[in-house]
């Protein structure tokens, strides 16, 4: 009796080209970087801790390939913090755009804020002991 609760369903998604491409790319350019450094295959498979098939499957662009173990062998290759500094928060311009659409164009506090007679009397204070300092900041 198959349950329902099944971690696979059966149907896989198609991966879109572009996708393709780039893990094709992403695995030549590791086998590239790997050669550059005089390592063999077989040295990075073992400094990774990993199998030398699945080095090979991930220098072929092999899509069931982990991420984990790209980022092992781009550790490996000193490759690992360009990675990290191209997804960083701050690279991503579209992301920052549409945030910053979303941004309220006002803010106001939850309760209602202080009235203006509490206002004017904490400037007179403020004033009368010379405190110019922002509290709070």
């Amino acid at each position: 009796m198959v349950s329902s609760g099944s971690k696979r369903s059966g149907t896989q998604v198609a991966m879109p080209p572009p996708v393709a491409r780039a893990l094709r790319n992403l695995g030549h350019d590791l086998s590239v970087a790997r050669r550059m450094r005089r390592l063999t295959q077989e040295d990075l498979a073992q400094r990774i801790g990993t199998s030398l098939s699945t080095v090979r499957r991930m220098e072929d662009g092999y899509p069931g390939t982990a991420l984990h173990t790209f980022l092992r062998a781009l550790h490996v290759l000193g490759r690992l913090e360009d990675v990290v500094k191209v997804m960083a928060l701050e690279q991503d311009t579209l992301g920052l755009e549409l945030a910053r659409d979303q941004l309220p164009q006002r803010v106001r506090s939850a309760g209602g804020g202080k009235s203006k007679a509490r206002l004017s009397e904490e400037a007179v204070r403020s004033e009368a002991t010379g405190d110019d300092e922002l509290e709070g900041f």
